[in-house]
């Protein structure tokens, strides 16, 4: 699971080797890069929820309804 592959035949190669023992490549391919997406990822959309109810919160969806008394006494006023 945590193995580094060469990127060109998918063999498994040590982490010391700089060149695939198979193929020769140069292009090794690290086991922790889908890892850090991951929590790149998670944090993304973490911090994309939290300011998202921080703008629904302070951002009313809908308005202040009047009631029925509230009409009456803004026409009496006048």
């Amino acid at each position: 699971m945590y193995q580094y592959r060469c990127a060109c035949c998918n063999q498994v190669v040590r982490a010391t080797d700089n060149t695939c023992p198979n193929c020769g490549s140069h292009n090794i391919r690290s086991p922790f890069g889908f890892w850090f997406f991951c929590c790149v990822a998670g944090v993304v959309i973490a911090l994309g929820v939290t300011l998202g109810k921080l703008y629904f919160n302070s951002h009313p969806v809908e308005p202040e309804s009047k009631t029925i008394t509230d009409l009456l006494n803004s026409e009496k006023k006048q």
